[in-house]
C-alpha cells in the first residue's frame, strides 16, 4: 500500500532538505518563524527524516533506565548541569501542489511519519495541531488554509515532553522528524478507513468506513464499494484476471460517516505463514455513484492480504491450526550512520540475517516500527509481536506509584495503544499486540487491553508486566494477571521454564509462555542457551522466545582520529546521563556484521535435528521442527573426517519427513578399518573420526533473500577410532618412581625421581614445584574464586553481590 501511494498522482513527497533552526530551550525558537514572510535566509538546512544529534546540533545520550530528566511527572528538567536544556527544532519547507489538486476540490493532508518527541504543525501561519507519539504518525487537514502557489509548512520539535514519561525505552534518545513526511489528496467522499480479515478457512471480511466532507454533499444511494483478490508475485499484484470480485453497498450512517460491508468464500487459497508467505493484494474501489461498466472510482486502495487464523487453543498458540514455536529476537530501530532512520536497505539486512540464521519471528521493541518494515515481513516471512510506544521505566513500578495505575495518564495510554492498532490492524505478519514495555500494572493496561480485545478479537494480546508482583522473578512464579493472553516473562531461568512446563504440559486452561525477553546477549555471550531450548523443546506449552536483543546500538563517529562505534557516555560534557555500553548487547554488530553468539543462536535454534539411533552402523533420526514445511526443500549430505580431514562423504535420499514428524536415514559409511582412508589422502598416524551430516536448501528462497545451497541445519557425531593395532600401538610408560615425604618444620616436601612438591604448613598452599631443579612456580598457587567481570556480570551486579569471592582464596 505504502508503494502504491507513493507511486499514485495525489502524493507528492516533502523529504529531503528543510530550513532548520536548533535552540537549546524549550520555546525559544525564533518569533514568527511559521509565517510565510518570514526571513531564514540565515537558518542551515536539515535533512528529513532525520536526528538532529547526527547532523551537527546537540548530543546523542544513552540511558536504559533513569530518564535523562528528573523523574517528577509530568515536569521536565534535565539531569545534566543545565536544569533547562530542552532542545527546541524549528523546521520550514515551501512547496507548490499540484494545481489539479485544487481545480478537482480535493482535501489535502500532511502526513508527518515521526517526530521525536512530539511536535506542533503550522500551514501558512495557521496552527493546525500537535502530537506526542515520537513513533506514531501526525496527520493534519491542510484544505482550509492552502493556496494556489508556494505554500509554507512549519513545524516545531520538542526534544522532550511530558509524553516523553511514556518513552523511557532501552535507546539512544534522539530527536527530530525521524520518517517520511508528505501531502496527500483525496476526494471530499473518501474511503476513511479499512479493515480486512482472511482467515486459514478461506473466508474473507471487509469492512469499510467512508467519510463525507460537508462540501461533498450527500452521499448517494447507489454509492458501492467493489472488492478485487488478485495474486501477488513478486512483491506486486500479478497481471491476471481477479481471482473473486464481490462488492457492497454504502450505507449513511450519519451526515459525516457511512458504512460498507462484505465477506466472501475463497476456495483453495495458499496460506500465510513466516514458512511460506503467500500473498494476495486485495483492490478496494469506491464509487460514489455506483460500479457502472463506464465509471471509474474515485480511489483505489491495494491492501496486502495474508490468509492466516491466530488463535489460543488448549493452552497453546495456534498458526493456521497448528502449535508455533516463536524463534524470535528484540529489535531495536537503529542504524550507526542514521540513528532511528532506517533505510528500506537496512531493514532488508535485518530480514535477510533473521531468515538466514533461523529466526522466525521479531519483536518491534518497544514501539511501533516503521510501516515498511511490516510491509517487507509480510512479504519475506516474519511473525512480528506489534508493541505500543509505552515504557516508563524510570517511574516505581510499584501499583501506588506507576503510570500505569494513575488515572491522569489513562488517556495517553489509551490513546497510543488505539492508534498503533488502528494503522497496523491489515498486517498478516503481526501475530499478537503488546500493551507496551516495563511500564508496570494497573487500571490503564487493564482498560487498554479490554479495549484491544473488543476492538480486535483475531489476535492474542501480551503484556509482560500484567502480574501482580511489581518487580519479575529469574526463579520464581510470578502471579499472573488477567491483562495477557499469554505468559510472556522476562529473563526466566531455564529451572523456572522446565517448573511452568512439567506443572501445565497436561493443562488446557494455562497460558501458554513465550519469554518476552531472555538469553541477554551482551558480550561474546549466549551461555546456557542450549539448555533454554532443551527444556523448550520438552514440553508443548513453551513456545519459544525472543532474545534481547538483534543489534549494538553504537554510533559511528571518531574519537582520537580513530573510527569508532560510541557507546553511552561517548557525547555530551561532564554530568551527561549515561548508561554507558549497555546498548551495546546484540547479535550483529552496528554494521551488521556476524557475531559468534548469532551463529549459536542459528544453530541451537535450527529446524531439523539429527539424533543417533546407531552410529555403528550410520542410522541418524531425522526430526523435522518445522511447524509448516516438510524436509523436501532440502538437500543432506554427509561427510566422514579423520583428524578434520574429509576421507569420504556423498549425498542422502531427499526427505519428505512432514513438519513435527521423523525420519530413519542411513549414512553409507564405508567399512571398517579407515587407515587405509587416510592413506589415501596422505596421512597417516592415529585419527579422530568424526560424522558430520548438513541441510541446505535447494533452491534459492523468500525472492532470493535465502540463496541455493544456504546451510539451514548440521550436526557432528564423534566416532570410536579403529582399536588397537601393531601399527598404532601406544607408546610404553615408563617405571613410575617411587615417592618419598620429608617434613622439615615449616613444609611437607614430597619428591618422586626429578619432581619435587613443597607445601607450607603455615598456609596450606602449593609453594614450590620442580622438575630436575627447575622452577616452575613464580610463586605459591593461591586458590582463586574470581575471574574478570563481563558485561552481563554488570548488568546483574554480580561484581557488587559476588564481591565475597574476589579475595577469598588470600583470606581463606
Amino acid at each position: 500500500a505504502g508503494a502504491a501511494l507513493a507511486s499514485s498522482g495525489r502524493f507528492l513527497s516533502l523529504n529531503g532538505a528543510w530550513k532548520f533552526h536548533w535552540t537549546p530551550r524549550t520555546g525559544s525558537a525564533p518569533d514568527g518563524f511559521h509565517e510565510l514572510a518570514f526571513d531564514d535566509a540565515a537558518w542551515g538546512d536539515m535533512v528529513v527524516p532525520g536526528n538532529w544529534e547526527l547532523n551537527g546540533h546537540g548530543f546523542p545520550i544513552y540511558t536504559n533506565v533513569i530518564y535523562n530528566f528528573h523523574t517528577d511527572p509530568p515536569w521536565i528538567r534535565y539531569r545534566g548541569k543545565d536544569a533547562e536544556y530542552n532542545p527546541t527544532g524549528a523546521y520550514r519547507r515551501k512547496f507548490d501542489v499540484p494545481a489539479e489538486w485544487i481545480d478537482q476540490g480535493l482535501d489535502v493532508i500532511v502526513h508527518i511519519g515521526a517526530a521525536c518527541s512530539g511536535c506542533k504543525v503550522w500551514l501558512n501561519g495557521v496552527e493546525l495541531g500537535f502530537s506526542t507519539d515520537s513513533k506514531l504518525p501526525a496527520e493534519f487537514r491542510l484544505t482550509p488554509h492552502l493556496r494556489k502557489g508556494t505554500n509554507l509548512l512549519a513545524v516545531e520539535v520538542r526534544c522532550w515532553g511530558a509524553g516523553a514519561y511514556l518513552e523511557d525505552q532501552d535507546m539512544w534518545w534522539l530527536a527530530g522528524i525521524t520518517r517520511d513526511v508528505y501531502a496527500y489528496a483525496r476526494p471530499k467522499q473518501h474511503v476513511r478507513d479499512v479493515q480486512v480479515r482472511a482467515s486459514a478457512d478461506g473466508r474473507l471480511e471487509v469492512d469499510v468506513e467512508v467519510a463525507t466532507l460537508p462540501a461533498a454533499g450527500a452521499l448517494s444511494t447507489a454509492a458501492e464499494i467493489r472488492c478485487e483478490l488478485v495474486e501477488r508475485s513478486s512483491g506486486e499484484a500479478a497481471k491476471v484476471a481477479p481471482l473473486y470480485t464481490f462488492s457492497a453497498r454504502v450505507t449513511a450512517r450519519t451526515d459525516d460517516v457511512a458504512v460498507a460491508r462484505a465477506q466472501i468464500q475463497c476456495e483453495g487459497v495458499r496460506l500465510w505463514s513466516a514458512e511460506e508467505p503467500n500473498l494476495y493484494i486485495l483492490l478496494v474501489s469506491f464509487f460514489p455513484g455506483g460500479a457502472a461498466q463506464d465509471q471509474e472510482p474515485t480511489e483505489a486502495i491495494p491492501i496486502t492480504v495474508g490468509f492466516r487464523t491466530v488463535e489460543i487453543r488448549q493452552s497453546r498458540l495456534l498458526l493456521n491450526g497448528k502449535e508455533l514455536t516463536i524463534r524470535g529476537v528484540n529489535r531495536h530501530e537503529h542504524d550507526p550512520n542514521t540513528g532511528h532512520v532506517i533505510s528500506r536497505e537496512s531493514m532488508l539486512e535485518d530480514i535477510k540475517l533473521m531468515k538466514a540464521h533461523n529466526f522466525n519471528a521479531v519483536r518491534c521493541a518497544h514501539y511501533p516500527n516503521d510501516p515498511l518494515f511490516y510491509e517487507l515481513c509480510n512479504e519475506y516471512g516474519l511473525y512480528v509481536v506489534d508493541e505500543a510506544n509505552i515504557e516508563s521505566h524510570g517511574v516505581d513500578f510499584a501499583w501506588s506509584n506507576t503510570l500505569g495505575n494513575k488515572e491522569e495518564w489513562g488517556p495517553a495510554h489509551m490513546a497510543r495503544v488505539q492508534r498503533y492498532v488502528e494503522r497496523d490492524k491489515n498486517y498478516p505478519c503481526i501475530l499478537f499486540w503488546s500493551l507496551g514495555n516495563e511500564a508496570g500494572n494497573g487500571v490503564n493496561h487493564h482498560r487498554t487491553y479490554m479495549w484491544l480485545k473488543r476492538r480486535d478479537p483475531t489476535r492474542p494480546v501480551q503484556y509482560e508486566h500484567a502480574r501482580l508482583e511489581p518487580v519479575w522473578s529469574t526463579n520464581g512464579m510470578e502471579t499472573i494477571d488477567t491483562n495477557t493472553d499469554i505468559f510472556c516473562p522476562m529473563y526466566p531461568s531455564q529451572a523456572k521454564l522446565a517448573a511452568y512446563g512439567k506443572m501445565h504440559e497436561g493443562s488446557t486452561q494455562a497460558l501458554p509462555l513465550i519469554m518476552v525477553e531472555y538469553a541477554h546477549a551482551m558480550g561474546n555471550t549466549l551461555g546456557g542457551f542450549q539448555e533454554y531450548w532443551d527444556v523448550i523443546n520438552k514440553y508443548g506449552v513453551l513456545q519459544g522466545g525472543f532474545i534481547w536483543d538483534w543489534v549494538d546500538q553504537g554510533i559511528a563517529t571518531k574519537k582520537d582520529g580513530k573510527d569508532i562505534m560510541a557507546f553511552g557516555g561517548d557525547f555530551g560534557g561532564p554530568g551527561t546521563p549515561s548508561d554507558h555500553n549497555f546498548c551495546i548487547n546484540g547479535l550483529v554488530s552496528p554494521d551488521r556484521k556476524v557475531s559468534p553468539h548469532l551463529l549459536e543462536a542459528k544453530k541451537v535454534m535450527q529446524p531439523v535435528a539429527f539424533e543417533a539411533v546407531k552410529l555403528s552402523e550410520g542410522r541418524i533420526l531425522l526430526r523435522n521442527r518445522y511447524n509448516f514445511l516438510s524436509l523436501e526443500h532440502l538437500d543432506f549430505s554427509w561427510s566422514l573426517t579423520a583428524n578434520g580431514i574429509e576421507v569420504q562423504g556423498g549425498a542422502l535420499p531427499g526427505q519428505k519427513t512432514p513438519a513435527g514428524a521423523t525420519d530413519e536415514v542411513v549414512v553409507p559409511m564405508p567399512a571398517r578399518p579407515w587407515r587405509k582412508l587416510l592413506v589415501d589422502v596422505g596421512h597417516a598416524g592415529r585419527a579422530e573420526y568424526h560424522l558430520t551430516l548438513t541441510a541446505c536448501w535447494r533452491t534459492a528462497s523468500f525472492g532470493g533473500m535465502i540463496p541455493s545451497g544456504h546451510e539451514e541445519a548440521w550436526e557432528q557425531f564423534a566416532l570410536e577410532s579403529d582399536g588397537a593395532d601393531a601399527d598404532f600401538a601406544p607408546p610404553q610408560r615408563g617405571v613410575l618412581a617411587e615417592a618419598s615425604v620429608a617434613d622439615d618444620g615449616d613444609s611437607v616436601n614430597v619428591s618422586a625421581g626429578s619432581l619435587l612438591a613443597v607445601v607450607s604448613k603455615k598456609s596450606g598452599l602449593l609453594t614450590r614445584l620442580a622438575f630436575d631443579g627447575l622452577e616452575l612456580f613464580a610463586k605459591p598457587l593461591t586458590p582463586n574464586f574470581w575471574r574478570p567481570t563481563t558485561d552481563n556480570d554488570y548488568g546483574a551486579n554480580l561484581q557488587k553481590d559476588m564481591a565475597c569471592w574476589r579475595h577469598a582464596g588470600e583470606e581463606a
